[in-house]
């Protein structure tokens, strides 16, 4: 992951292992500024990290929502209700590749809060379509990896903690590195929000976490997903 200077060292590791991930992550501050870029971002949207990082993402992706309105913009309504500690439900977006070309993405937020002055970093984790991940990235979309793959990874995984999971926490915790809300898992899963709440508790004391935060972090780190 290439990072911003002067980050706060508790986010850093954090940052890190998002590098890992094989979703486009980038992740910007309270002023809207880029600080982190992934490799599969950069892939995606075909920005280098020189670019990208340190730019407002209005700026650099034009992001705008299904009918074309702006959304990113100075007066960003992420950035907004990350202020006011409100849940960040996914939405589409599209953005604009460095390339010209139009790419819609679900995006998904992650927020890590921290002391100020930054208070915050939001995470954000772009879906694209089939058909533009293949367009963008020339891929081949039956070459997919199948669903199963993750829980495959956890079972052969070194680390003992990760083998603690059962099938059922490695769909959650999929699900929450994608920023799924306990909402959208109960709906996806067709279970109570009680069940997704005991099933998080569970994966947070089987990897030894505090948070939803750290249990993504190190899904990425293990190279679960």
């Amino acid at each position: 992951m290439s990072l911003a200077m002067r980050l706060p060292e508790e986010v850093i590791p954090l940052f890190e292992a998002l590098d890992l991930s094989p979703d486009a992550v980038f992740v910007t501050d309270r002023q809207n500024h880029v600080v982190a870029w992934n490799l599969s971002v950069e892939r995606l949207l075909g920005y280098s990290p020189e670019e990208a990082i340190g730019t407002s993402c209005a700026r650099l992706m034009e992001g705008c929502d299904t009918w074309g309105n702006r959304y990113c913009a100075e007066n960003c309504p992420v950035r907004d209700m990350a202020a006011r500690n409100e849940v960040i439900k996914h939405f589409d977006l599209k953005f604009r590749a460095k390339d010209g070309r139009t790419l819609v993405a679900d995006v998904s937020i992650l927020q890590f809060s921290v002391p100020p002055p930054h208070h915050f970093f939001l995470a954000h984790i772009l879906k694209p379509s089939e058909h533009h991940t293949a367009q963008i990235l020339n891929l081949d979309t039956d070459a997919a990896p199948a669903p199963r793959l993750s829980l495959i990874t956890a079972r052969e995984s070194p680390d003992a903690r990760a083998r603690k999971l059962t099938p059922r926490e490695v769909e959650i915790l999929g699900m929450l590195a994608a920023g799924r809300t306990t909402a959208d898992i109960t709906s996806i899963l067709n279970i109570s929000a009680l069940t997704v709440r005991n099933h998080t508790q569970n994966i947070l004391e089987k990897l030894e976490v505090h948070s939803k935060a750290e249990a993504v972090a190190f899904a990425f780190q293990k190279r679960l997903f």
